[in-house]
């Protein structure tokens, strides 16, 4: 009863919040499995990230200070990275935190906010957690929600993710352009989660458009492209007064000194980017066929991820995902995208490690009842 009680008091969309699951859970495999397993759930860059012992050693002799709140070096470094001005940029313990902030700033109890699906379910999450009422919108063949005006000018936000996961849908610069713009006539708000555009092809990214519009909030996330989950490390690009206000509103030192040390270095490594994509590419290809070979239907993707239809083995993703745990291989039950039970999505790494989730697939297809 005092429980019940206590309950009633919590503001409603808290008290009502349900999981968000991710994937990457090597931890809680390895105490299964007792030993950790091969992670092809998370969408990590399969080049893994630059040298960083060094750097960390160095800034462990200033462990002592708080972090600049500012995290001046760190903008300084972003904006170098995609082109703007430091005043445009939004520092991050990852995506996540962003998600949440952007939301928190945006919307008001009852606020309409659109979600395509299938997508990152922290969208949704953060948007209902901040009292928003999401509306689901289907993803057209040409990769872009589908919506309408009418739709667009009655919801105060709109999530984009480019490329798109799980699909690895890629859009074009001047498709998210022609969108934001429909955002700008509308007045909704849009977010565009870029989180895996390293990994694909930058050129498509629109983060340098974002300081001249007054409604466009661009994401970009250095735990995928340069391998560096454990971080929690990213940063958005909006205008000069949205991003201010987003920065008064942040959490002070939500990044740690040795996160933003690692982020000033990493932005500079443009050589390990272009190494990492064309291997990625390569890579790709090789699973995508050998996704094929065993009966799969693996979607086309752009970036270092695959979404795969298993219904033609006659499992269940979640069985599935089980069943190659087992064999020390971790895959991604999509379910929580708002897909069924007919897909996984497994990351692109590297090829001796593609060829063990290959075995590792098809023992567990084999093993059906």
């Amino acid at each position: 009863m005092a429980l019940k009680f206590m309950i009633n008091r919590i503001r409603k969309s808290f008290a009502s919040a349900s999981e968000c699951k991710h994937g990457g859970k090597v931890h809680e495999a390895a105490s299964i499995l007792g030993a950790e397993p091969l992670d092809f759930s998370a969408n990590i860059n399969p080049l893994g990230s630059p040298p960083l012992k060094e750097l960390f050693l160095e800034e462990l002799e200033h462990i002592g200070h708080y972090p600049d709140i500012s995290y001046q070096g760190f903008r300084r470094a972003a904006a170098k990275f995609v082109n703007v001005g430091e005043d445009c940029i939004v520092p991050g313990n990852g995506s996540s935190e962003l998600i949440r902030l952007f939301a928190e700033c945006c919307l008001e109890e009852g606020d309409r906010v659109l979600v395509p699906t299938p997508s990152f379910g922290e969208y949704t999450n953060q948007s209902m957690l901040a009292g928003g009422e999401v509306i689901k919108v289907k993803i057209g063949q040409d990769g872009l929600p589908v919506i309408s005006d009418r739709q667009l000018e009655e919801a105060k936000l709109l999530f984009l993710c480019n490329p798109n996961n799980p699909t690895g849908k890629l859009l074009s610069a001047e498709q998210v352009t022609d969108l934001a713009d429909r955002c700008e006539t509308s007045g909704t708000f849009l977010l565009v989660d870029e989180a895996f555009i390293e990994l694909s092809e930058p050129e498509e990214s629109v983060a340098v458009l974002a300081p001249n519009r007054d409604s466009l909030f661009v994401m970009r996330s250095l735990t995928k492209s340069f391998g560096v989950p454990g971080l929690r490390l990213g940063f958005g690009v909006t205008n000069v007064v949205l991003a201010r206000v987003l920065n008064l509103a942040r959490i002070p030192w939500s990044i740690g000194s040795l996160a933003a040390a690692a982020g000033e270095y990493l932005l500079g490594c443009d050589e390990h980017l272009m190494r990492s994509r064309q291997i990625i590419k390569t890579e790709a290809l090789w699973l995508q066929g050998a996704l094929q070979e065993l009966g799969l239907r693996p979607v086309p993707s752009s970036v270092n991820f695959i979404l795969v239809n298993i219904s033609p083995c006659g499992i269940d993703s979640d069985d599935l995902a089980e069943r190659t745990m087992q064999e020390g291989v971790l895959v991604r039950d999509c379910q929580s995208f708002g897909l069924k039970k007919s897909y996984i999505r497994v990351a692109v790494r590297g090829r001796s490690e593609n060829e063990r989730l290959i075995s590792a697939l098809k023992r567990a297809t084999r093993c059906r009842d």
